[in-house]
């Protein structure tokens, strides 16, 4: 008999399997559906990767074996690419003993758009991860900014092992139109998960944003990888290089410069941030909470999340000259310092408003 050979009778079993698969594919459809909540929180809400486990439990004792490719891991080496084909193996698996027949009848994107927010968030949810907020004011900052030329690979990193950056209306109006640019229909960037992976001497950033479009009930994905194999190229040469590894990458360049600016910013001197770190607590309350109340304090907390706000409440306006109001754009560049200039480091100049006050000259006399 093969270790974990199952001694289940087969009715018991077919009924556990259904209803398992049956579990993950709600979990699955839920997270992808379009609401208020932010992707992760909303993965969290419905159980996902509690569904997605027992899933690949119960797939276990039907075949008398453990399956390790289908269990999640929070080590950095298993990355989304990992994530994602046990996603689309547990799918597939799911469908054929729930709905056979939609699966037969199943497109690509039916099936791959699922996959890409399931595997995405349930990787979110089982490494150190965190939402970065930056705040209205930063997101206007940052779309009037540049990166210099001189700014390695060796400077983006992120702050926890899975990042969801959060987009508001500014920085998604500097990176929608060429990101969904092969949609039929206007869509908006809800936010980015951020992943970086270690392949051997390789260091792999896995980009998933998310986008809802009106009339859509389901979110969409777009996904994009940056390998780095040599730190010190250029930041900004990555992110424009990207098409040959990917035939659609260069819709996706504003999006890697839009989140390479906001953890640039976070490694600047006299970076504003606010962590508020809640999973200490949220595993303090559930060790002390015992029997049934532990699945209602986790339902309870799942919409409770870590988060990292960005960036100053507002933004410091000020101008001279007798010009037009205009932003003069920010830059993110490596400057000289040290003896005799020889070291580097990294340094944010704000934009700048020029003739702020002619803004609201201008609107008073429109009335």
């Amino acid at each position: 008999m093969k270790s974990g050979q199952n001694t289940t009778s087969p009715d018991l079993l077919a009924r556990e399997l259904d209803l398992r698969a049956r579990e993950f594919l709600v979990a699955t459809a839920r997270t992808r559906t379009t609401s208020r909540e932010l992707p992760p929180v909303r993965a969290a809400s419905v159980g996902l990767v509690q569904a997605w486990e027992a899933w690949a439990k119960v797939l276990a004792r039907r075949d008398g074996e453990r399956y390790e490719r289908w269990h999640l891991r929070p080590d950095r080496a298993y990355g989304p690419p990992g994530a994602g084909s046990a996603a689309m193996e547990l799918l597939v698996e799911a469908m054929r003993i729930n709905n056979p027949q939609f699966l037969r009848t199943m497109t690509q994107d039916e099936v791959q758009r699922p996959v890409l927010l399931a595997s995405a968030a349930a990787l979110y949810q089982v490494r150190p991860h965190a939402v970065i907020e930056p705040t209205a004011a930063l997101q206007t900052w940052l779309a009037q900014t540049d990166i210099g030329e001189d700014v390695p690979a060796s400077l983006f990193r992120l702050p926890v092992p899975a990042v969801f950056l959060r987009f508001g209306p500014q920085m998604a109006a500097a990176v929608d139109p060429t990101l969904w640019s092969t949609l039929d229909r206007p869509c908006t960037t809800t936010g980015i998960y951020i992943f970086e992976t270690c392949v051997d001497e390789r260091r792999d950033i896995v980009f998933l944003a998310v986008g809802s479009a009106p009339g859509n009930p389901q979110d969409l994905p777009y996904a994009l990888q940056l390998c780095f194999t040599d730190e010190r190229d250029s930041l900004v040469d990555h992110a424009l290089n990207a098409a040959p590894r990917d035939g659609n990458a260069a819709t996706a360049v504003a999006m890697v410069q839009m989140c390479t600016k906001v953890l640039l910013y976070l490694q600047t001197p006299g970076a504003i941030r606010t962590d508020e770190l809640r999973r200490d607590e949220t595993a303090a309350r559930l060790a002390r909470a015992g029997g049934k109340k532990v699945s209602k304090l986790e339902r309870r907390l799942a919409s409770r999340y870590n988060r990292i706000i960005v960036g100053p409440t507002q933004a410091i306006q000020y101008g001279s000259g007798e010009v037009a109001p205009h932003w003069r754009r920010g830059h993110l560049r490596m400057q000289a310092h040290g003896p005799q200039f020889s070291l580097r480091k990294l340094i944010f100049i704000a934009p700048t408003l020029i003739r702020a006050d002619r803004l609201g000259a201008s609107a008073s006399g429109n009335h």
